[in-house]
């Protein structure tokens, strides 16, 4: 595995990221940028853009786990010939494809183990929702809220017992593995990896 991989990474996620650096699954050199800027996507690509610039051209091996979270995402992968794993949002990445599809027919409402501890100013401050809006807003197109336990937090249910009452939605826990978020990772850096090795032949 090279040692030398720039694994540069949504802060939602950054527990499960340690997690696997601790046990030696991943290594290399951890980079984290604040989940909040998923509500400001053209901040985002711009605070990606910057951290692809400083960390890329390197002998480096740069893995982009981000998914679909701003407009250019797969376009900022390219530019910058970067590993980016597969997936459509950090939940899939710990649920992998078919649960994830599974959960959505299930019009489920995924809560990440970060955001649960915000949920309320993300809610209130950030989107704005009274209780009522939430209600129906969520309400109509979600049917529970499930948390994405990946076991290295205490379930916060406190939080999620408030959550469900603002939202007039049940909730409940589903307990994740890290092996899928894994898989995608590697797969990412064997991607990272070939980029590299192109760029290094024609330069």
């Amino acid at each position: 595995m090279n040692n030398n991989t720039v694994w540069l990474s949504c802060g939602v996620i950054r527990a499960e990221m340690e997690e696997l650096h601790r046990r030696d699954l991943i290594d290399g050199k951890l980079l984290f940028l604040d989940s909040m800027l998923h509500m400001d996507p053209p901040r985002l690509e711009k605070t990606l853009t910057t951290a692809l610039e400083q960390n890329s051209g390197q002998e480096d091996c740069l893995v982009l786990v981000y998914g679909d979270c701003s407009a250019h995402m797969l376009d900022l992968a390219r530019r910058f010939r970067v590993g980016r794993v597969q997936v459509i949002n950090c939940a899939q990445l710990l649920l992998g494809r078919s649960r994830y599809r599974e959960l959505m027919h299930e019009e489920a409402f995924l809560v990440l183990p970060e955001w649960a501890r915000r949920w309320e100013h993300i809610i209130k401050s950030e989107l704005g929702l009274t209780k009522e809006v939430a209600h129906g807003l969520i309400g109509e197109n979600r049917g529970v809220l499930i948390y994405l336990d990946t076991g290295l937090l205490p379930v916060p249910e406190q939080q999620m017992a408030a959550f469900s009452a603002y939202t007039g939605l049940p909730w409940r826990v589903e307990t994740v593995a890290l092996d899928c978020m894994l898989a995608a990772l590697l797969a990412a850096q064997a991607e990272a990896k070939i980029c590299t090795e192109i760029e290094d032949t024609h330069a």
